[in-house]
């Protein structure tokens, strides 16, 4: 998988890409389902569907879209979810610690970063024991050059898609856009129940997950063949899973440093915070992209994708003036590499 760069506006740019409104848009509509076809996508921009897959392919290849995920809630099939913040004293072996990392199983997201902690590390796994045999799998090899640790339990995360790809006025005529027929899935999403119930994933799951956790936007037949099964009961299973909350989106990849966004994630430290409000303020706002409710030394992590350190600053600061009274601490941090997005299935 292609790494995803982001890196600070002053010491780094993104080859630059001839991104025009059209793939923005289209790139916004995958963003919300990456299973919407063609077809939906080109009638709502009034393209031919020959055109929506040709710019989707272009955008593929100038590395700007990265791949379409299949996003699966840890949670709903049994697993525990952290979040492990290393700082290191140098960075001298991080190479080595990214490239073993990788080769972890548990180890579902790996990026590293600028500002108070070096790596970021996610992981899933089926048992605290099991989580803990990772921790002091990576304490104990690298002991030397660790600093500090933190580890913070993921209670749930949102992707809140990229609203600032489009102006007010694209953004108006297209918020509301839906696919209701065909394989999208976004009846049975109107439909999912929210339940914290653990969910038993038979065979035929395991074996569609494992397909298309990586690529989305597979046809049901072609999921269908690569598995050994029918279109019929890919298509059920599939409903089944969105409707139960296992499956929560089908999103793209996007290396969003090519339109000169960087990435930064916030952790936050809040007191008697009306939660709705805050959730409310964060769904709203354009330039927040992702966010996740955490148990720990914080209990939130907010992603923030900027153009600058001004236009971050002006985030920030309008974040910190709307729950003044509520924020006891943060901590602001700037992803430089993606090493790795995957999910654990097994």
């Amino acid at each position: 998988m292609r790494i995803n760069n982001f890196r600070g506006q002053n010491n780094w740019k993104a080859m630059p890409l001839k991104i025009d409104l059209i793939d923005r848009k289209i790139m916004y509509l995958l963003c919300k389902n990456a299973r919407l076809s063609n077809t939906a996508i080109g009638k709502a921009l009034n393209l031919k569907r020959e055109v929506v897959s040709y710019r989707i392919k272009k955008m593929q290849e100038n590395g700007f879209l990265n791949g379409f995920m299949c996003r699966i809630n840890p949670r709903k099939i049994g697993h525990f979810s952290h979040v492990i913040y290393l700082k290191l004293k140098t960075p001298i072996n991080e190479k080595e610690m990214v490239e073993n990392l990788i080769g972890l199983k548990e180890v579902t997201n790996l990026k590293n970063h600028g500002g108070r902690f070096d790596l970021r590390i996610e992981t899933s796994t089926k048992s605290l024991p099991e989580l803990d045999a990772v921790l002091k799998k990576i304490l104990n090899n690298y002991h030397s050059v660790i600093q500090e640790h933190y580890v913070l339990n993921v209670l749930e995360d949102h992707f809140m898609g990229l609203d600032l790809l489009l102006d007010k006025e694209s953004l108006q005529k297209l918020s509301s856009f839906k696919e209701l027929k065909g394989s999208s899935f976004q009846k049975d999403f109107q439909e999912q129940i929210v339940s914290n119930d653990v969910v038993t994933l038979s065979e035929w799951d395991k074996k569609i997950l494992s397909t298309i956790k990586m690529n989305a936007r597979m046809s049901l037949k072609e999921i269908a063949q690569e598995i050994k099964s029918n279109s019929s009961l890919v298509q059920q299973r599939l409903a089944k899973m969105v409707r139960n909350g296992v499956i929560t989106h089908f999103r793209t990849l996007p290396t969003m440093a090519n339109l000169d966004y960087q990435m930064y994630p916030v952790l936050l430290q809040l007191r008697n915070v009306d939660e709705s409000r805050f959730l409310t303020y964060l769904k709203t706002h354009s330039n927040i992209s992702w966010y996740y409710k955490l148990i720990g030394n914080w209990n939130y992590q907010v992603n923030i994708l900027a153009r600058n350190n001004a236009e971050f600053h002006d985030v920030i600061n309008d974040l910190r003036e709307q729950f003044s009274e509520n924020i006891v601490s943060f901590d602001v941090m700037m992803v430089f590499n993606s090493f790795k997005s995957d999910q654990r299935v097994d």
